[in-house]
């Protein structure tokens, strides 16, 4: 019975500290941050507001990056500590190897280098945000595109 009221207090005290889920504004500064003889890095912010006191962790699952209609890769993000109250970015990362980029199979690494001067590329990020916070999972849904230049 004990056990059962310290449960319960536990639960309703945590319930109160969530007001609401955190709330997805955007994904901004897509970017290229790196260039190597085999691949591109862009990175990209999702930004997000936390009305809570309670901070919890927000991690990627499945989150894809596209070029036109074209799937390329996978974004990597470590598991971000969300800071409580505040309105937040979650870094992301995407490493696209050349020979997955529209104009690669024409030209080799010449191809995309003269393609990309003169063309912007759809590119998109697709999939899913996670959030948890004490037990509790909310997810959000990734659908943003952008026009982007892929300069070299």
């Amino acid at each position: 019975m004990k056990q059962t009221i310290a449960f319960l207090i536990l639960f309703l005290s945590l319930n109160s500290c969530i007001k609401r889920n955190i709330e997805y504004q955007k994904l901004e500064n897509i970017k290229i941050i790196s260039v190597d003889s085999n691949e591109i890095t862009l990175s990209a912010d999702a930004i997000f507001k936390n009305p809570n006191i309670l901070g919890g962790k927000v991690f990627p699952e499945d989150l894809k990056v596209f070029i036109g209609e074209e799937e390329i890769t996978s974004v990597k993000s470590r598991d971000f500590k969300v800071p409580a109250v505040k309105e937040f970015s979650v870094p992301l990362e995407a490493t696209i190897p050349f020979n997955k980029i529209p104009g690669y199979k024409k030209g080799g690494i010449l191809g995309v280098i003269m393609g990309s001067l003169s063309k912007t590329h759809k590119v998109s990020f697709k999939g899913i945000l996670n959030y948890r916070v004490a037990g509790f999972k909310s997810i959000y849904k990734i659908d943003h595109t952008e026009e982007l230049k892929l300069e070299l």
